[in-house]
């Protein structure tokens, strides 16, 4: 697939099959994100893998918990309210891998560095046929004191993107989206 039918197709998926996805391309995958390009050089990510259902239905519990007692704190989660008092709901969809990014806070890029690196590795795991999808509700339970601690993530590393890679149930159609607004266009006459 080349690179403009990865862009045009791409889509987050929220569906997965039980099917493990080999740290081999686990591995890949953060490598190909590490090509990304990185603000003064600095190439200020790192990168935390589970893959333990247990370790992320726990986590997933906690966030759930966490931003349904401090909903106010999150306006832009009062939409979900409801997903998050369901049971059911998932935070990571059950996909069989969460995939960390964090940024080195020294370097003022880091949050561009690790945004480009996601970008990458989303598009590369279309190579591999696996589906990805950023997940948002994560950002305050995988960047506690006591997670970083577990997982050995440095103090200076924050938090900037949480993806979920999987193999998706179903192939979706690609995605549509509004024209895109052009503020200035030199070329145009």
């Amino acid at each position: 697939m080349n690179i403009c039918d990865c862009i045009n197709n791409r889509r987050s998926i929220r569906a997965f099959t039980d099917k493990v996805v080999e740290s081999d391309v686990i591995s890949q995958l953060i490598t190909l994100g590490t090509k990304a390009a990185t603000g003064s050089g600095y190439e200020a990510w790192g990168f935390a893998v589970i893959t333990d259902k247990n370790e992320m239905k726990r986590l997933s519990d906690e966030s759930k918990k966490h931003l349904r007692e401090n909903l106010e704190k999150y306006p832009y989660f009062q939409q979900y309210e409801s997903w998050l008092k369901n049971e059911k709901f998932h935070i990571f969809n059950n996909a069989p891998c969460v995939l960390l990014i964090y940024g080195d806070v020294n370097s003022h890029w880091n949050v561009y560095d690790c945004t480009l690196a996601a970008s990458n590795i989303m598009y590369a795991a279309m190579e591999y046929d696996l589906g990805t999808c950023w997940i948002g509700f994560a950002e305050h339970v995988c960047d506690t004191e006591v997670f970083k601690s577990e997982y050995k993530i440095p103090d200076n590393y924050k938090l900037v993107c949480t993806l979920v890679v999987g193999y998706p149930k179903a192939q979706l159609v690609p995605p549509s989206r509004k024209p895109a607004k052009v503020f200035f266009n030199g070329y145009v006459k």
